[in-house]
């Protein structure tokens, strides 16, 4: 070991002279005692050191004082300072009896080198002839790669959202007005070309700051062996770049390899369809396909469960059963690789919407560490139900100087803020309901009463009714809207959703059935307390003993939340404390 080492792991860098511990390049408070137990741990990370090793070490054999109850004291105060839990260890493994083992890998650099983060974005592909077979692959190609690329210490690697705003910009626009917008520094193109039962893919990676062409390639993969094609890109964009590779980088490149090739083409066929609600259901049965060719196949599992999440929540068909599927398919992808934020993720939207809330949001802080802008997005939604919005906006902002373009729930937080001023920075058909009322707090009914008759045709049946209630409300017609409400309701599960219905009857002083919903959406997972407490559209339930007795429980749970995001290192994650 070098003197003024930095020794790097999981987004931390622990310094060795001075000794100290740094996330993201922001200080950690950890007093001088546990940092020398974490310096000793991860210089022999994936040894077992006894007891007496770390006492030998640190305590240099001359104190047996409470020796015992002080390395206890300090393994606590380093599992706090890495959001690391003893019963799900991520960092800090006890070995009972026999001592302690650091978990993470480890890769050391000289504390004079400087590091480098580089930010890229695949742009969707150019289909140069059409073909009915392979035409999935200029989306799902550069979506796959991105995903493999994603979750590397040294890369920084754009959405395939947000590269889908860039689709057949990429021969029209100059490269570096795309760098520009997209706010990356190198570009992946590329165009694709059937031939027989092969495919040609010519890719290119361009220096966004110069517009330089920094390399062409072609290669060519039969049909039936696609992911030999996005692994040799993958692996040649990384070499032209010349990154740094960890140990972990390397782990990570090799975890989700698929077994079978007509699982991986079932996967991509997926994807491409996975977006469109109209397609759900082939995109469900394509993953079905995938998970049956390869039943190791963590990303397949993974979007296996939000094509059941999302029929079951939004379809007219939708069934209970399909939120059991989708569940069952979420534990399968993170029992198949614990550390694959997509599954993270998506089975945290899930979990809120079946009262898990809180369980969710100590698992993403856990794993947010690496600064992952897809897990910081699932703890804008986790936070928002525990109520703790200071944290959801933190984790917002966070997520979005990773990911510009990244599509978090903000909109909801501020929603539960009163803040509406943000709120109508979305366009009314994104968002027709929030944006409508908010408008409306504004001052600006006439256009908000525009906007949701212009929108409302045009929204899935399971979700207008919401929408129409808010235009009979802005109408001045209470029945009509108390009716729309109540036909919502009967249709729909979400939490969030049941709150927005329950405030909105209250406002129209049907007072037993908004006391009802509101029940149910504090049974449901949702204790945002700091706006249940304050809502004024709730003003005409706080004489119901109900209410009172619902809030009060709110209350409880949003405190207990609040404990567990400052135990689990959630203020250190997005800087700003628990409240």
């Amino acid at each position: 070991m070098s003197e003024g080492a930095i020794l790097r792991f999981s987004g931390f860098e622990l310094r060795t002279v001075p000794v100290e511990l740094r996330l993201n390049g922001d200080l950690v408070k950890l007093p001088p005692q546990p940092l020398k137990v974490l310096e000793l741990l991860v210089r022999r990370s994936g040894e077992v050191l006894t007891r007496n090793e770390i006492r030998d070490h640190v305590w240099c054999g001359d104190t047996f004082v409470d020796f015992e109850q002080g390395l206890n004291f300090c393994i606590r105060q380093i599992r706090e300072a890495l959001g690391d839990h003893a019963d799900a260890p991520r960092f800090v493994e006890t070995l009972p009896r026999r001592g302690y083992r650091f978990l993470m890998p480890v890769t050391e650099v000289s504390a004079s080198q400087p590091v480098k983060v580089t930010r890229l974005i695949v742009l969707p592909f150019r289909m140069l002839r059409a073909d009915p077979e392979t035409d999935f692959l200029a989306f799902s190609l550069p979506d796959a790669l991105t995903l493999s690329l994603s979750g590397l210490t040294s890369l920084v690697v754009r959405s395939s959202m947000a590269a889908a705003r860039f689709r057949g910009a990429a021969d029209a626009a100059d490269p570096k007005t795309i760098a520009a917008e997209a706010d990356v520094d190198v570009i992946v193109t590329g165009a694709l070309l059937r031939a027989g039962d092969e495919v040609r893919v010519t890719s290119q990676l361009t220096d966004g700051s110069t517009g330089t062409l920094l390399w062409s390639d072609t290669a060519q993969a039969a049909v039936g062996d696609l992911f030999q094609l996005q692994d040799d890109l993958a692996r040649r964009i990384l070499e032209s770049l010349k990154l740094p590779l960890t140990s972990r980088d390397r782990w990570v490149m090799q975890r989700d390899v698929p077994a079978s090739a007509k699982a991986y083409d079932y996967y991509l066929r997926g994807n491409q369809l996975s977006y469109d609600s109209k397609q759900w259901a082939v995109a469900r049965d394509l993953y079905l396909r995938s998970v049956e060719e390869d039943p190791r196949y963590a990303p397949a599992w993974a979007r296996l469960g939000r094509i059941h999440h999302v029929m079951a929540k939004y379809l007219p068909t939708g069934a209970a059963e399909g939120l059991d599927l989708a569940e069952q398919a979420f534990r399968k992808a993170l029992e198949l690789n614990p550390d694959l934020s997509l599954a993270h993720k998506l089975y945290a939207q899930l979990e809120v919407e079946r009262g898990l809330a809180r369980d969710a949001m100590a698992r993403l802080i856990q794993r947010a560490q690496t600064a992952d802008p897809e897990l910081l997005a699932g703890l804008v939604t986790t936070c928002r139900y525990c109520g703790l919005l200071d944290a959801s906006v933190a984790a917002h902002e966070r997520a979005v100087d990773l990911e510009p373009k990244l599509k978090t729930s903000i909109i909801h937080t501020w929603a539960f803020q009163s803040a509406h001023d943000r709120v109508v920075t979305y366009k009314p058909a994104e968002f027709p309901y929030l944006v409508a009322l908010s408008m409306a707090e504004l001052g600006r009914g006439t256009e908000a009463l525009a906007a949701l008759r212009e929108v409302e045709p045009r929204i899935p049946t399971r979700v207008r009714d919401l929408v129409t209630a808010a235009r009979f409300l802005l109408e001045g017609k209470a029945a009509e809207s108390i009716a729309a409400v109540n036909h919502f309701v009967a249709e729909f599960r979400d939490p969030e959703a049941l709150y927005y219905s329950a405030r909105h009857l209250a406002h129209l002083n049907e007072i037993d059935a908004a006391v009802g919903l509101f029940e149910r959406v504090v049974a449901g997972g949702c204790v945002c307390f700091p706006t249940f407490s304050r809502d004024p559209w709730l003003q005409s339930l706080r004489k119901k003993s109900a209410f009172t007795r619902t809030l009060r429980q709110a209350e409880v749970e949003h405190q207990e939340a609040a404990s567990v995001f400052r135990e689990r290192g959630g203020e250190k994650l997005v800087g700003v404390s628990a409240q």
